[in-house]
This record gives C-alpha cells, sequence and structure tokens, in this order.
C-alpha cells in the first residue's frame, strides 16, 4: 500500500476515539495500513503529537501492546478551531513536511468526525486553503474526503451539503 495521510477533524471526540481509532489500529495489526501512513488528528484542544498519542493510548487501554507502541509513532497532531484558518495552515505546513519525507506527493483523506453542523465551515476552509487540492497541484488525485452520518438535518440540508461538497470536491473524492 502506498504511503497516505488521513487527517481526522473532530479527533478528541467520542467517534474518532472509541470507533475511528481503534479501526484504524486493528487494521495496522492486521497488515493492511502499509509500511508508511501518518493519521493527524485535528481538534481544538491543546496536545502535542506524543501527548495526543498518549491520551489516546490511555482512552483505549492499550499502553501495554508493543503494536500500540509502534503504530503510536504515526499518530500527530494538529490544534485548530473549526472556523479558524490558522490551524489549516498550520495543517498544511505538517502535511507537506509529510511529503518532504517521502519525496512525493502523497494521497490525503480528511475524515470529517464532527457534528453536521460543522461539516459547511470545514469543507469551505479546506477550499479556501487549497487542501482539498492535495499537495498544491491543482489536482483532485491526492485527496479524499469522508463525512461520518448523519448527512445533515433534513433533506433540505443534505441537499444543500451535497452542493457544497460538489463545488470543493468531485464526486470520486
Amino acid at each position: 500500500m502506498s504511503p497516505f495521510v488521513f487527517v481526522i477533524f473532530g479527533a478528541t471526540g467520542d467517534l474518532a476515539q472509541h470507533k475511528l481509532l481503534p479501526a484504524l489500529f486493528s487494521l495496522y495489526k492486521d497488515g493492511q495500513l502499509g509500511k508508511k501512513f501518518y493519521i493527524v488528528g485535528f481538534a481544538r484542544r491543546e496536545f502535542s503529537d506524543e501527548a495526543y498519542a498518549h491520551m489516546l493510548g490511555d482512552e483505549l487501554e492499550l499502553h501495554k501492546d508493543e503494536a500500540w507502541k509502534e503504530f503510536a509513532q504515526n499518530i500527530y497532531y494538529q490544534q485548530g478551531y473549526f472556523d479558524q484558518v490558522q490551524g489549516y495552515e498550520h495543517l498544511i505546513e505538517k502535511l507537506n513536511g509529510f511529503d518532504k519525507e517521502i519525496g512525493a506527493c502523497i494521497t490525503r483523506v480528511f475524515y470529517l468526525a464532527t457534528p453536521p453542523d460543522n461539516y459547511e465551515m470545514i469543507l469551505q476552509h479546506l477550499d479556501a486553503t487549497k487542501l482539498s487540492e492535495g499537495c498544491g497541484q491543482g489536482s483532485e488525485k491526492w485527496t479524499r474526503l469522508a463525512i461520518e452520518k448523519p448527512f445533515g438535518k433534513d433533506l433540505n440540508t443534505a441537499r444543500e451539503l451535497d452542493r457544497k461538497l460538489s463545488e470543493v470536491f468531485e464526486e470520486k473524492q
């Protein structure tokens, strides 16, 4: 499997901590994530990379698991508010550092593990900062988006969200 970056918006929430990270860890233990990958948590709380990985290990009671110790070396954290551009700008720097380390533009998956009220704001910032374009190449080839259910509050908000998504991302992304 090729190297990739998995960015989790809402990284300190229950969904990320109790469902998403355990699922990724399970894939890792099964050898399905490949040799080089990066998991970046994005949320408003202040953590260093190490403190975030340690908090997850505590939460999941995995500190004694040798596989967790290896997995945790691939976990990073970016403090930021969904409605403020600074966190996204710092995220760009972090992602560009990963690309430089690998020596190529690597695929970026943005996972919105947040309440639906935050989707549009996050999408606006992904678009405005050009994070939606991958490594600044203007290509959707390097980016993917995953959105957690529910998709909107009702039919109208779901349609509006679908419209916004189509402005920022191609269907295949």
